[in-house]
């Protein structure tokens, strides 16, 4: 993709789709995650706006409106983690001289510490959509029926945008030295995926249930 001042949040979706597909582009599996999971907000953010709501009441409407303001802050997040670049610090960190003892351990820390900044973009793209999830049951619980085919797919795309974010991030793991670190990470990725399969169950279940 052609350099331009312009951030990645600025690019038009041809050229994002067009960069993913390219060798040399900085847009890779966990900026195309958030997009995923971008995308699965903005259509829940449609359904919540949309005039009619489950049962067309004050309550729900109430609901709606939270969630809604809620969506577009996680949304906002989501965009901003495909404009956090950590490729150059982890190149930067492996081309350190090493001549030396010194020299080696200082560019071992370097790359260690690289390493774990481009681990937190993963980590917070799979936070985000587990939040988009849960959102997304209250949706489910208080939108309308007529836009169930919308939440679904929203649904779906925020657990591709978690999936996508969760497969790269274990990539990762074998990379780091630290542990204690790798078990840190490794828990949060078990503790995400549990909360994240409730929500996604709970929200198609309220998309699917039958009227009362």
């Amino acid at each position: 993709m052609a350099t331009s001042p312009q951030g990645p949040s600025d690019v038009s979706l041809r050229d994002f789709i067009e960069a993913v597909g390219s060798a040399d582009a900085p847009h890779g599996a966990v900026s195309t995650a958030a997009v995923a999971g971008g995308l699965g907000s903005s259509l829940l953010l449609m359904v919540a706006a949309l005039p009619q709501t489950r049962s067309d009441s004050v309550a729900d409407r109430a609901k709606l409106l939270e969630a809604a303001a809620a969506l577009i802050a996680l949304r906002e997040q989501l965009i901003e983690t495909i404009e956090t670049e950590t490729a150059v610090k982890l190149f930067t960190a492996r081309n350190m001289p090493q001549a030396s003892a010194a020299q080696r351990s200082e560019r071992q820390h370097a790359i260690q510490f690289a390493l774990r900044a481009s681990a937190d973009v993963p980590l917070e793209v799979m936070r985000l959509c587990a939040q988009g999830l849960e959102l997304a049951a209250v949706v489910a619980s208080h939108g309308s029926r007529a836009a169930s085919a919308d939440l679904q797919l929203g649904v779906r795309l925020l657990q591709a945008g978690f999936d996508g974010a969760r497969s790269t991030l274990e990539g990762k793991l074998s990379s780091f030295i630290d542990a204690a670190y790798i078990t840190s990470i490794v828990n949060e990725i078990a503790r995400l995926t549990g909360e994240t399969t409730a929500s996604t169950r709970v929200a198609e279940w309220l998309v699917n249930a039958p009227p009362a």
